[in-house]
Order: structure tokens, then C-alpha cells, then sequence
């Protein structure tokens, strides 16, 4: 048995109706919600946080649709296909966006447009999304004018261009991470299925991290013995385990220490350092952790 899981960069053509599926189905209403929210909410700390939801959501739905039910267990093709995804889903999005522009009226070109009441025509967005040059040249067309302000300067031309691109880079980065994560988890070769991911409750903080990974690779349960589940997970440091199981009898585990920090504000937060990903592990030792 090997020591670490590998994917084996196999994969299912059924992905690309899986993906067909979300093109024409959940990307739509995310970028309908991400356009109307963008315009609605001319803040830009809060759509910087916005722009942070919509990767992770067209992430979310490649990862569980596509690569899971696709069983695609190649990382990179993973990968592609979240920057696939997220591509569309930003075009649909302006596409939508630049039709609220179009509706916005004789608001348009106000440095205040981002709060201009206006609302799509369905017809008129889906005829732009069939015109990519047109909403190109649509996009230029705001660039030059621009459409919201910083402290009374409208945002336009070269700033607005770098403005684009760091929410582009962001939306991209997140769904391509979130389907690489998800292909490169264990699936079993023979069984053709995912192994079941089980996050075990919170154990006490691993102070001696290389010890816990020889003894994983050893099949001794010395470190497991000096667990304790008498953690509080919501304020202490503790550490995180999560068992990988199949109907093959193999089995891998991930462990993550989490550190706990108190920030200005007096609130807690974790530091997450990962220990050991996909090693493998007895039924014996799997069976400890279980009861434990």
C-alpha cells in the first residue's frame, strides 16, 4: 500500500454534461445575484467581500458538481475546469451588468450610477451574451466614463481596468483552487467511487507533529493514545482529523493543527497549519480514532 494517496489522473467524459448542466442552470442566477449586488452596493469594501463570495460559490458548485459527480480525479483538469467555469460565469455576469448599465437611463455616466434604480430586460441580456464583441465594446465604453467614486473621483480609465482585473484574478483563483482541492481528494479505483470523508470532533493540540506522522506510518497508536477530546474547539488551540474510507477497506487520514489567536477586536481565530494530508492508515488505527 502506498503511503500517501495519489490521484490517478483518470476522469469521466460525463463531467462535460455536469458542466453543461451549471453553465446553463446555477451560473446564470450567480451572476444575475453578483451583478445586481455590484450594483446595488457601490461599496468597495463590501463588494471586495461580495467578489470573495461569488468565487467561492461558482467554486462550490464545480467542486460538487462537476468534479464530484464527474468523478474527475485529475487536479489539473480540476483546476481548468473551475477557471472554465469561473470565466463564464464573470461573462454572464457582465453581460447582465452592462444591460443594467443600458437600463440605467439618462443616469448613465453619473459617478453615482452604482446606486441608479434599474433592472434588466431578459430578452436584451440574452441577446449580449450571443455578442461577446458587443459587450466589449459596451465594457470600453463604461471604462471611459466609469460608473461609481472614491471620495468624490469618479473611478475610470487605467484605475478601473487594474479594479477589473483584481476581481477577475480573485473570482478565478477561488473557483480553480476549490475544484483542484476537490479532485486531488481519495477516490477508490475499484469500487469507481469517492471515498467517504469523515471530520472526526476536535482533539487535543499535536505539540509533537513528526512523532504523530511516524506513527501513522508505523501503525502504532502511541500518539492516538495521548489524544484528548476534552477540547474546546469554538476557543483552544485543538486539532483537526479527518478520515478517508472506502468500501475497499483502505483507508487515509489528513490532520491539521488549529491555533488559536485572539485579535483587536477580542474575538478568536485559528491559524490552520497543516500536519499530514492523505496518508494511509490502518483499519486498525482507523477504528481507534473512530472510538476514540
Amino acid at each position: 500500500m502506498e503511503k500517501y494517496y495519489k490521484p490517478s489522473g483518470k476522469f469521466s467524459l460525463i463531467f462535460i454534461l455536469y458542466f453543461l448542466l451549471v453553465s446553463v442552470t446555477a451560473f446564470p442566477v450567480l451572476g444575475l445575484l453578483y451583478a445586481y449586488c455590484i450594483w446595488y452596493i457601490p461599496f468597495v469594501y463590501v463588494n471586495f467581500f461580495i467578489t470573495l463570495g461569488f468565487g467561492f460559490l461558482i467554486g462550490f458548485v464545480v467542486a460538487l458538481f462537476v468534479i464530484k459527480k464527474g468523478k474527475v480525479r485529475n487536479p489539473l483538469l480540476g483546476s481548468l475546469i473551475g477557471l472554465a467555469a469561473a470565466f463564464f460565469a464573470l461573462y454572464l455576469h457582465w453581460a447582465i451588468w452592462i444591460d443594467l448599465v443600458i437600463n440605467a437611463g439618462e443616469s448613465y455616466g453619473s459617478d453615482r450610477i452604482g446606486i441608479t434604480v434599474s433592472n434588466i430586460e431578459f430578452l436584451q441580456v440574452f441577446s449580449l451574451i450571443f455578442r461577446p464583441d458587443l459587450v466589449l465594446e459596451y465594457i470600453s465604453q463604461v471604462n471611459e466614463y466609469g460608473t461609481w467614486g472614491i471620495r468624490g473621483a469618479t473611478a475610470s480609465g487605467a484605475f478601473l481596468w487594474v479594479v477589473w482585473s483584481i476581481e477577475f484574478s480573485i473570482v478565478i483563483a477561488i473557483s480553480g483552487f476549490l475544484s483542484y482541492l476537490e479532485a486531488k481528494k481519495p477516490f477508490s479505483e475499484s469500487t469507481n467511487s469517492w471515498y467517504e470523508e469523515i471530520t472526526l470532533p476536535a482533539f487535543s493540540y499535536i505539540e509533537n507533529q513528526q512523532q504523530m506522522i511516524a506513527d501513522i506510518s508505523a501503525s502504532n497508536h502511541a500518539s492516538f493514545d495521548l489524544l484528548s477530546k476534552d477540547i474546546d474547539s469554538e476557543v483552544d488551540s485543538h486539532s483537526v482529523f479527518t478520515l478517508y474510507k472506502s468500501k475497499s477497506g483502505k483507508n487515509y487520514l489528513s490532520v491539521d493543527n488549529k491555533t488559536s489567536k485572539v485579535d483587536d477586536k477580542g474575538n478568536v481565530k485559528f491559524d490552520s497549519d497543516e500536519i499530514v494530508e492523505y496518508i494511509a492508515i490502518t483499519s486498525e488505527l482507523s477504528k481507534l480514532l473512530l472510538n476514540k
